[in-house]
């Protein structure tokens, strides 16, 4: 059974590349600590958002369960600051909770409001994003200082609708499709049409926050005179007020189901901060591969980002399976490991193998002209799939891996076998 399931992938492969289309490939058993089936598992390729596991798997290791992001709020005479450690997923629901903390801590009225991000470095973008995709949703920039993820959604029905509660819009019509803050209202410039819905990356996250902590805080009934923006947190300012992020295992679990850029880069440049006390790309990086040369992992790959959005990314198939290696030897981090990874029915996984429901644990990835999966099944059998170069039907060659990992994974035959 195994080699006639082994000579139907080698027939696929074989087509696959007569077609120009480069394949990695490495099926691995845990328990007995050997390989079920490879094909060019150490070509370095694109590996697109399965790289979020190797975020993941640093994240686990340096940050244990209980550990949360905290956003501090100072007072200095009576202006009050806002000093981020980047918690990625603060929303408007946050920002209300803050403000009624404040309120019920005596505090009703401050003269100016600042914020610190110095955290990271001021740079916003890893190499590798191309300018083109700067202006999508998915791309958004890197702050430590972030609100709803780093989006501004637009809903068009009967009357415009977004997802900032504490922000004010104003629609002006325009050939483009474009939006600037005025204050603490959001242009939106478009020529817009019932049921139109738009979603746009904040270019000034630091802005979107703070007039929406400004109004928040006013519903609250604590008042602030104005808002101003940057300013270094004085020494003798006082910490007045600490909020907590959810545990990092719920913030990876979301990052890995929503495959999250800005969560997974915000995450690899809070363990650069952690490490080196610097949040920039560089040591950030060299934070990770220290921490998995020191598993016995090989680290001559290519890291750009902590995502994968980067084309400039080349890692193989082999790093997933030493880092899946690693993690089976300590069951508490295995555990952790497959908590925060996706099930099918799940995220990117919503509608793809249903027949491992309950058995598998994963992460996909996906570019243009590349296309992904790594994960464990049945806790036991690690794999990864890179698919790069390909071109026409993207569907076709989703159902080819996912076809690939029915049969070597766990032994099943798809019911559709020519993978349309």
């Amino acid at each position: 059974m195994i080699f006639l399931i082994n000579f139907s992938i080698d027939s696929l492969i074989s087509q696959l590349e007569n077609e120009g289309t480069t394949i990695s490939i490495i099926f691995y058993d845990l328990q007995k600590d050997s390989v079920i089936y490879s094909y060019y598992p150490k070509r370095r390729l694109p590996p697109a958002s399965i790289q979020k596991i190797i975020t993941t798997f640093t994240a686990l290791k340096v940050f244990k369960p209980d550990f949360t992001f905290k956003t501090y709020f100072f007072k200095h005479k009576n202006d009050l600051y806002i000093f981020p450690n980047a918690d990625p997923l603060l929303r408007d629901s946050d920002l209300n909770i803050i403000a009624k903390n404040l309120y019920n801590l005596g505090y009703r009225d401050f003269s100016k409001l600042y914020y610190d991000d110095s955290y990271f470095t001021k740079s916003r973008y890893p190499p590798g994003w191309f300018w083109n995709e700067l202006e999508e949703a998915y791309a958004p920039p890197i702050s430590p200082l972030v609100l709803n993820e780093g989006v501004f959604s637009l809903v068009y029905k009967t009357i415009p609708k977004h997802n900032f509660n504490n922000l004010y819009t104003r629609i002006v019509k325009s050939n483009k499709f474009d939006y600037q803050i005025v204050n603490d209202t959001v242009v939106v410039y478009g020529d817009f049409s019932r049921y139109r819905s738009l979603t746009f990356p904040q270019k000034e996250p630091e802005q979107f926050f703070i007039w929406s902590f400004k109004n928040a805080l006013n519903k609250a009934n604590v008042k602030v005179d104005s808002v101003v923006g940057f300013k270094k947190l004085p020494e003798d300012a006082q910490l007045i007020y600490t909020y907590d992020s959810k545990p990092i295992d719920s913030i990876l679990k979301y990052m890995n189901v929503e495959s999250s850029n800005l969560i997974a880069e915000m995450i690899l440049r809070s363990i650069g901060v952690w490490i080196y006390s610097i949040g920039d790309w560089q040591n950030s990086i060299k934070a990770v591969k220290n921490l998995l040369y020191i598993e016995g992992i090989d680290t001559s790959f290519v890291m750009i980002d902590g995502s994968g959005l980067s084309r400039y990314n080349l890692i193989s198939p082999f790093t997933f399976i030493e880092i899946y290696k690693s993690a089976y030897k300590d069951k508490a981090l295995f555990n952790r490991l497959l908590g925060v990874m996706v099930e099918p029915g799940e995220g990117t996984l919503k509608n793809r193998l249903k027949e491992l429901k309950g058995r598998l644990k994963a992460k996909t990835g996906t570019l243009k002209n590349t296309i992904s999966l790594t994960g464990i099944i049945d806790e036991k059998i690690a794999f990864c799939v890179i698919i790069y170069g390909f071109s026409g039907n993207f569907n076709k060659y989703r159902n080819i891996l996912d076809r690939i990992v029915l049969m070597l994974g766990a032994g099943l035959e798809p019911a559709s076998p020519n993978g349309q």
